[in-house]
């Protein structure tokens, strides 16, 4: 059978009923299920349910247990992938960076604990759902046969809770680094009229950045916040140069900048067109080795402009899958997976734009940001 990741092979049926006969009259497991509060299923070594508690029941809304023996993690929580191949939860390729399966295959193959984030969207008739989940797999002996323990929490809220504050603080750095540069350069050359411009340019995005923050931190879904104007390309080009000039990640690093000759007027908001360019420039100078260069070409069509930033970084295949899914981060930590998912919200959702990529190990990464034009 054909698998990316774990194991596809299913116990046999009168195996697989010899082991839930097993969990059923067993004291230990019997007396663990109940006392346990939190999620808790038990996996046999194929990662088949052979047995879960009264809250997991409940969280998911099964009346009947029986309804979800045998299957596999993924399968009871609805996750998008799970039944993407015909062995299901565990042998996608989107399982190779599930926190999940990499907590259970470590408990299986090693024989010891491990402890996992899981980033899975779920899709529950017809609605699709974000969940962050802290997943932990113990292998256990019981009266000679082994059993694989899953302790899962819902850490979606506090996760997100961490996003918001890390993308304020993400946001907010940027700016306060420009302003830092400035200032240095202001000591040494003595007050200088440009320089004076900056920071107080610098100073006003601050204001605006915080603006911003304080409407997401209150998770509303809506756009009321946007300022929509005529914005010409040279003032957009300006609100980027303040936010990578002097930044710490173009250090040792070249960026090529090839911007229209005719200053374009769209119609958008200058503050989040800017961030989204900006962050697209950022992530790729910090995925540039020092020395090396990040390229931002500026096309131009009838109805639609696209700004292309390369660099010759390669993203893996595995990581690829998963660049814009919210909380997934490669960093593994909490409040990360924040830059390429905020790109595709704010330049897709509220500016009516397209964000995409593409990479290769032959041509590096290019990220593209589509926005319609407004004809004069």
């Amino acid at each position: 059978m054909e698998t990316y990741f774990a194991p596809a092979e299913k116990t046999d049926r009168r195996i697989f009923a010899s082991q839930i006969e097993s969990i059923s009259n067993s004291p230990i497991m019997s007396k663990l299920l109940e006392a346990t509060c939190g999620l808790l299923i038990v996996l046999n070594e194929n990662r088949q349910i052979v047995g879960l508690n009264e809250t997991f029941l409940h969280t998911l809304g099964i009346s009947d247990a029986s309804t979800v023996l045998g299957l596999r993690l993924g399968e009871t929580l609805q996750c998008i992938h799970a039944s993407e191949l015909p062995s299901g939860c565990g042998t996608t390729p989107h399982c190779t960076t599930c926190g999940a399966a990499i907590a259970m295959m470590s408990a299986i193959n090693e024989n010891k604990p491990s402890e996992q984030t899981c980033a899975l969207t779920a899709d529950r008739n017809g609605e699709k759902r974000d969940k962050y989940l802290s997943i932990q797999a113990r292998p256990l002996e019981v009266d000679g046969r082994r059993w694989i323990l899953i302790f899962a929490q819902d850490i979606t809220h506090q996760h997100s809770l961490a996003s918001l504050e890390n993308i304020f603080f993400h946001d907010f750095n940027n700016i306060l680094t420009v302003l830092a540069g400035n200032s240095e350069l202001l000591a040494m050359r003595m007050p200088d009229d440009d320089l004076v411009l900056r920071i107080m340019n610098a100073s006003k995005r601050l204001c605006s950045e915080v603006s911003l923050q304080r409407f997401l931190s209150k998770q509303k879904d809506d756009a009321n916040f946007l300022s929509m104007k005529d914005v010409y390309i040279t003032d957009i080009k300006n609100e980027v140069e303040l936010i990578i000039c002097n930044h710490l990640a173009s250090n040792n690093r070249k960026l090529e900048q090839n911007w229209p000759n005719e200053n374009i007027k769209l119609q958008t908001d200058i503050h989040l067109i800017s961030r989204v360019l900006g962050n697209m420039l950022l992530n790729a100078l910090e995925s540039t080795a020092e020395g090396g260069t990040v390229r931002l070409n500026t096309t131009v069509g009838d109805k639609d402009i696209v700004w292309d930033v390369w660099n010759d970084a390669y993203i893996p295949a595995e990581v690829q899958l998963r660049i814009f899914q919210k909380h997934f981060s490669t960093k593994g930590l909490m409040g990360r997976g924040l830059g390429t998912h905020s790109m595709k919200l704010l330049g897709e959702k509220y500016l009516n734009g397209q964000v995409s990529f593409r990479s290769s190990s032959e041509d590096g990464t290019i990220f593209s940001f589509k926005h319609p034009i407004v004809l004069p």
